[in-house]
């Protein structure tokens, strides 16, 4: 019994600890229509930021495309480019971007901005096609 109480205590205060890492606040990206956050990998696992963005205007049913370019550091200033679908309830993409390697994020600029309704999107309105 013993050692069933001490296993649960491990798993229960290791996951703890993971679920205590906090996301950073939203904070308005280049565009006031997008919010970002981003969270830092625990200290023991790889360098790595997860980012994830919102869209401010983004209709029900809606879904948002959007290209950014994210300045982020590592061992040194750098940034990528990636286009992120937006899509369900909470107007924000459904799962989180990794960049890798990555101890902090700088900055979001959302460079084009596609919204669709259910019924489709326009093929004509894709800047980066």
């Amino acid at each position: 019994m013993k050692i069933r109480l001490i296993v649960f205590c491990m798993v229960f205060l290791g996951a703890f600890q993971l679920s205590a890492q906090d996301w950073s606040s939203w904070t308005t990206a280049s565009n006031r229509d997008f919010q970002y956050r981003w969270l830092p990998s625990a200290p023991s696992e790889s360098l790595e930021c997860y980012l994830q963005l919102r869209d401010l205007k983004r209709k029900p049913n809606e879904t948002t495309f959007v290209s950014v370019l994210v300045d982020y550091r590592s061992a040194q200033a750098e940034s990528t480019r990636d286009v992120i679908t937006i899509t369900g309830s909470k107007d924000e993409d459904q799962g989180p971007s990794i960049l890798s390697p990555c101890v902090s994020v700088g900055g979001v600029h959302v460079k084009d901005i596609v919204r669709c309704e259910s019924s489709g999107c326009d093929g004509n309105n894709w800047p980066w096609l």
